[in-house]
């Protein structure tokens, strides 16, 4: 598995902080090490030039002939090579004797003799006895003797050590507060990420009912809004298809069931009603007047299946939906009034005319008031409203019922769907395939206890060739 690849596969948080924290890691040890690299250097510099100072101390006040002396007053050791780079003299006493014998090895005396040599200068190095380092100042005497100033360089390695520790501490604080840091960045700026992700396997396991919440207003922010209406597209697509196909079967059916009944049906109200004419008055003749009177009762609904199942085409012309309601209104008033029910209207003065089927619409609202009624079995109040907006007119139908459960409210524009126990459940789908028809919406609110409202929203403009 190459790094492309693997790369690949990380999560977006990995793949924020890693650089980071890669970057950060670099730059502190990266730090680090010239941190200690130039405090070894300035110091090794400084403790250089010190150490010849005090060897040019030495000389000036003689203490070069008394080596104990120079110990005891610059702790430092002091080693003098003859000629033949034999030891002259020496206040060390405690060397191993594999060491004693090879001083010339350690203290390179070749190479230090021809410096010496070439710039008549001390010469500085570094030299490490019995496990101990030292800053060594070579200066030439007299007979080619070389003079060895030895500084104990331990408190300088101690020193560096605790240098390097606390750079060091310092470091990994450093690097853990970028690596914190780091991962509250990628949490922070992955968490609208992964909830989208978590909402998308919702959606993508059939649940379209709720929204993700949009956190911010950035890019993630924008690409999650668009989700959400996406998601809104297409639970309404997903319902819209669904009442489609439910209204297909529900015509099918319809169309089916109506056709089946209305022939034998007509052929009973036929010889229903030679019977009732040859009959003399009596209990049996008022008896079969009722059934004459159920037959018509079914005959309606028979015809309401019909129209349901064949919908026939919109005949439009310029109405006022004022006038429209007027004249549902009059023929209704007589029922309202025998159901107690009072009439309220505002209806928009200014409201335009518009292209509609007056009869499918004053069907509509015929459909509307009956549901009202019904809902209102002890009286109550019935409110007409028009408005007029630029692009729309809007009819709102008002009552002060029973109201619809929360748990129905969505299965009212289901064909064949009622609760009432007279009711055929197609006079809120046939309204809703007729304003659909005019290219229309209609919206039902409803609260349980205090009231139904239904909305119908009708374009100004609309394209007289549909239905």
């Amino acid at each position: 598995m190459n790094l492309p690849s693997i790369w690949r596969r990380l999560r977006i948080r990995t793949k924020i902080i890693l650089p980071f924290v890669l970057l950060f890691s670099v730059i502190i040890f990266g730090m680090l090490a010239l941190t200690i690299f130039l405090f070894d250097r300035k110091y090794d510099q400084q403790f250089s030039a010190e150490t010849q100072q005090w060897l040019e101390t030495i000389q000036h006040t003689q203490y070069i002939e008394e080596p104990e002396k120079v110990k005891q007053a610059y702790h430092c050791e002091v080693i003098v090579f003859g000629g033949d780079d034999t030891l002259n003299g020496s206040t060390l006493v405690d060397l191993p004797d594999p060491e004693w014998s090879a001083l010339g090895k350690y203290f390179a005396l070749s190479q230090v003799r021809t410096k010496l040599n070439q710039q008549n200068t001390p010469v500085i190095g570094n030299v490490r006895l019995a496990g101990r380092p030292y800053k060594v100042v070579y200066a030439k005497q007299s007979l080619n003797r070389i003079y060895c100033l030895m500084r104990p360089m331990g408190r300088v390695a101690q020193a560096k050590r605790q240098t390097l520790q606390i750079t060091a501490v310092i470091a990994f604080i450093g690097l853990l507060l970028v690596v914190l840091i780091s991962t509250l960045i990628g949490r922070n700026l992955t968490r609208p990420i992964d909830q989208l992700v978590q909402f998308t396997h919702r959606v993508a396991s059939g649940d379209l009912e709720h929204q993700c919440d949009i956190i911010g207003i950035d890019e993630v922010g924008q690409l999650t809004a668009a989700f959400n209406q996406m998601t809104q597209d297409l639970r309404r697509s997903r319902k819209e298809r669904l009442q489609a196909e439910r209204l297909t079967t529900a015509g099918q059916l319809s169309a089916a069931f109506a056709h089946e009944i209305r022939n034998p049906l007509s052929s009973i109200k036929m010889l229903t009603q030679m019977m009732v004419g040859k009959m003399a008055e009596s209990t049996a003749k008022q008896s079969l007047t009722r059934v004459l009177d159920e037959i018509e009762r079914i005959e309606v609904i028979v015809s309401g299946l019909m129209n349901f199942a064949r919908p026939t085409e919109l005949n439009r012309i310029n109405a006022n939906l004022n006038a429209i309601a007027e004249s549902v209104l009059k023929l209704m008033e007589v029922n309202l009034k025998h159901h107690q029910i009072s009439i309220v209207t505002h209806f928009d003065a200014s409201l335009a005319h518009i292209q509609v089927d007056t009869d499918k619409m004053k069907q509509i609202l015929m459909n509307l008031i009956l549901n009202a009624i019904q809902s209102m079995p002890e009286g109550g109040e019935l409110t007409i409203t028009t408005q007029g907006f630029s692009d729309q007119i809007r009819l709102q139908v008002e009552d002060t019922g029973i109201g619809i459960p929360v748990e129905t409210i969505d299965r009212i524009f289901d064909p064949f769907f009622t609760t009432k126990p007279t009711g055929t459940g197609l006079g809120l789908p046939t309204s809703r395939r007729l304003v659909e028809q005019h290219q229309g919406l209609i919206v039902v609110d409803s609260v349980e206890g205090q009231g139904t409202t239904v909305i119908v929203e009708l374009p100004r403009h609309s394209n007289n060739n549909s239905g």
